[in-house]
């Protein structure tokens, strides 16, 4: 059975791990097989996949950072948000394990890592805040619809408590670029 899971999360073969990881869900969903099924609802399974994603592609751009960024501060930032978004990506892996719910093994985001690579000294720490600014408006976003369309109870309490170091977060990075780019 979970071949077959497997074969017809691939049907039009989804491109992104987020696309991969939601075609499998929608197939756990309507699975009728004891212990094949999503025991979330498909707006909270939905939310998970991209908090996943969200955590990974910050950790990504963190590790980055953390070789590249020219201010320390920055650095000491990016240092903080990877710890941070590991010990989050834990939290999410678990809560979909007991949820059953599939997340991507890893973020795709080739086009903002390569982006990131391209730049260099103050021009890489500029374009990394920037993004990291953008990266925690969109997740904080996703995190605060959770809290409130969430039906699962757990899925929603997750987001609740996360979402205020999101918006730490948020706010860190744009004091960040307050303070060196205004």
């Amino acid at each position: 059975m979970t071949a077959a899971i497997f074969l017809a999360s691939c049907n039009g073969n989804p491109k992104t791990p987020v696309a991969r990881a939601d075609s499998t869900n929608e197939v756990k969903q309507d699975s009728s097989a004891t212990g094949l099924s999503v025991t979330a609802d498909s707006a909270s399974a939905a939310f998970l996949v991209r908090a996943a994603d969200n955590t990974l592609r910050a950790g990504d751009m963190a590790g980055l950072a953390m070789e590249k960024a020219t201010i320390p501060t920055v650095k000491e930032f990016a240092d903080m948000l990877s710890q941070e978004h590991k010990n989050l990506h834990e939290a999410v892996k678990a809560l979909a394990v007991q949820k059953n719910i599939t997340i991507p093994p890893s973020s795709n985001d080739e086009k903002t890592m390569s982006r990131l690579t391209e730049r260099k000294g103050s021009a890489f720490d500029k374009a990394y805040i920037n993004e990291v600014i953008d990266e925690h408006k969109s997740a904080t976003s996703k995190f605060e619809d959770a809290v409130k369309y969430a039906q699962d109870p757990d899925i929603k309490a997750f987001a609740d408590k996360t979402l205020p170091n999101l918006q730490k977060h948020l706010d860190s990075a744009k004091s960040i670029k307050e303070k060196y780019w205004k």
